[in-house]
């Protein structure tokens, strides 16, 4: 990255103080341990942000993090119980890395804490169909707030 922790951070606040609503993300299965996940959970908590999208790290081949292995099934659902606990307030989506972790149990993300998902395709990875998502938050009884899609 070419900015400081302190530098985002003050981003955050600045952007803040001018009156826009700020997200700030995380990207999860990067090596670190869950105690660092706790520190996350708190940090964003100081920085009083109205929403989380959460990501889980797919490692890429020819990349520095293709060596990592996909994040555990269960370790991503007690992720995201931390930061809901933490964070019970916050608008809290798993986006990128979702399918892969949690294959055919994407349902249990709102078990598990979350209020939403991001669908479709993703910076550097695809996501699968926006039709499968909307079937899948239909099924579990909810109305999908949004649906965008690009042909």
């Amino acid at each position: 990255t070419t900015h400081t922790y302190e530098d985002e951070v003050k981003a955050v606040q600045n952007a803040k103080e001018a009156g826009l609503q700020v997200c700030v993300g995380g990207i999860f299965g990067m090596g670190e341990t869950f105690a660092q996940r706790v520190e996350l959970a708190f940090s964003i908590r100081e920085l009083g942000t109205q929403s989380l999208p959460i990501n889980f790290l797919k490692p890429i081949d020819g990349t520095g993090l293709d060596h990592l292995e996909t994040i555990e099934y269960y370790d991503a659902l007690k992720t995201i119980a931390l930061l809901r606990l933490v964070l019970p307030k916050i608008d809290l989506f798993v986006c990128g890395g979702r399918e892969e972790v949690m294959t055919d149990k994407q349902e249990q993300l709102f078990s598990a804490g979350a209020n939403g998902i991001l669908g479709g395709n993703y910076l550097t990875t695809k996501g699968q169909d926006p039709k499968r998502d909307i079937e899948m938050i239909r099924s579990l009884g909810l109305r999908p707030i949004a649906s965008i899609t690009q042909d």
